[in-house]
């Protein structure tokens, strides 16, 4: 949708203005992936007022993340959708991709920290988010850690039943 909206000169959320939060910016197909966060600039010109979140982890954990995500499904699909052959060009790209949006993020909000928020999702805690956006009345308690899977041991058999599902589950396609 997002790309969509730029490509026909709409604001970047237009059909989807009534939320608050936006996250999880990516679409991935394995014809074709979009990183949504990538469009940071659009949507300070569409949304003046808007506060960016610059959530980060430490790099190669991250990486290792990707490439576990899905059991490994996600990373084929982003191989499949670049044209790349194996994992190190793709883990490359990912390094490259990782350096350039940080490093662009916060050139392009030099002159206007106020409206950035980099949170170390390692390091930073629900506090911190909450002290940062005051108008919107958040606690810690209201910030909870959905989906969080480091540090978690499941079972074998657990494990099997959810790389077959990451594997054979329906994609959307276009």
């Amino acid at each position: 949708m997002m790309r969509d909206n730029l490509a026909s000169g709409r604001k970047v959320f237009d059909g989807a203005e009534d939320y608050v939060f936006y996250s999880d910016l990516i679409y991935s197909t394995p014809a074709e992936t979009y990183e949504g966060a990538t469009a940071f600039r659009e949507i300070l010109r569409d949304y003046p007022d808007t506060i960016l979140i610059l959530n980060f982890r430490d790099r190669e954990e991250w990486i290792v993340s990707r490439l576990k995500h899905g059991h490994g499904e996600f990373a084929r699909r982003e191989m499949t959708a670049r044209g790349l052959q194996n994992r190190d060009d793709l883990v490359a790209q990912w390094r490259s991709e990782w350096d350039s949006h940080l490093a662009s993020v916060r050139e392009f909000m030099a002159s206007n920290p106020a409206q950035l928020i980099e949170f170390d999702i390692d390091h930073d805690g629900a506090a911190k988010l909450s002290e940062s956006m005051p108008d919107y009345n958040l606690t810690p308690a209201t910030l909870q850690d959905i989906g969080r899977t480091r540090g978690i041991k499941g079972s074998k058999l657990l494990a099997l039943v959810k790389k077959i599902v990451a594997h054979s589950r329906p994609r959307f396609h276009r």
